[in-house]
């Protein structure tokens, strides 16, 4: 019901009764990361992958890492994708990791895996066609942005960027033909 410092308070008593009940310590965890305790949650989370090895206290270290800022974010996401390889959100969120690091090379490995597995993730269509774009290979970025046109079919900024893909490759009256064809369906 949101009350996180209530049940914050439960989840400790209950650890008091039985030190390693799992579930107690688990759900503290969550209450401290949704009270924006993240040091709290982190020694809690790591206090109970002694206990029980699990891809889901992983992911919540990983996750509250990212959440600070911390460095160490990309070191769980690793371990995390060690045991979760084919994990289409892992794979994004250390695409996104690296991108931010501007690892670029890194950041675009991971985003391509995670496009491969699962391919709808808007964030990572779009950073995929904006790597291209910037990377000058035009008829690449056009195939995200089409595929994003796709899934988001009215969403005009889509087909602006497939148009201006069209555009930037010198194809002028297919470009032409494409603004016009998106300013009479959009006017």
């Amino acid at each position: 019901r949101g009350e996180f410092d209530k049940a914050k308070t439960l989840y400790d008593s209950a650890m008091r009764v039985e030190a390693d009940n799992v579930e107690a310590i688990y759900n503290y965890g969550l209450a401290c990361k949704q009270m924006s305790l993240y040091d709290d949650a982190i020694r809690t989370f790591k206090r109970l992958q002694t206990v029980v090895d699990s891809v889901e206290v992983l992911f919540q270290i990983a996750d509250l890492y990212d959440a600070m800022g911390d460095p160490h974010a990309s070191q769980w996401f690793n371990r995390l994708h060690g045991r979760v390889p084919t994990d289409p959100n892992i794979l994004g969120r250390m695409g996104s990791l690296y991108s931010r690091e501007q690892d670029e090379s890194q950041a675009f490995h991971y985003y391509l895996e995670a496009y491969r597995y699962y391919q709808v993730n808007m964030d990572v269509i779009s950073w995929l066609g904006a790597y291209f774009v910037k990377n000058e290979v035009y008829d690449k970025a056009m195939h995200f942005f089409e595929r994003a046109a796709q899934i988001q079919p009215h969403e005009v900024k889509w087909q602006l960027m497939v148009a201006s893909c069209h555009r930037r490759r010198g194809e002028y009256p297919q470009a032409k033909r494409m603004y016009e064809e998106i300013h009479r369906r959009n006017t």
